[in-house]
């Protein structure tokens, strides 16, 4: 797995209200989620990253079963730890998810 950064450090905010604490980096990279406390066993979720901030990221996937408040398990090459699901957008077959981080480790 390899985590490919984009040469543009931050995004520009997408509005000017933008409520982010921390500049968000554009990244290409596996993601893999596990979901916490579910009635059911399911695999973990194999995703794509599309941003990272110091609190959160941001991930494609194709998983229907991630909903707001959820708690996941993460690893990816810059770290790993626990995420919860703040919002999940369904458009289609696509699904994008965006996750701020509880308790997790960043590798150096």
């Amino acid at each position: 797995m390899h985590l490919k950064q984009s040469l543009l450090v931050d995004c520009p905010p997408a509005r000017p209200e933008e409520r982010r604490r921390n500049p968000r980096r554009e990244v290409q990279g596996v993601v893999f989620l596990q979901i916490l406390n579910s009635d059911l066993r399911s695999e973990p979720i194999r995703a794509f990253l599309i941003d990272l901030s110091a609190s959160g990221f941001r991930a494609s996937h194709t998983s229907k079963e991630l909903c707001s408040g959820q708690e996941v398990t993460f690893f990816h090459d810059a770290g790993e730890g626990r995420a919860k699901v703040v919002w999940t957008r369904i458009v289609g077959q696509s699904v994008e998810s965006g996750f701020l981080v509880c308790h997790g480790k960043r590798k150096e």
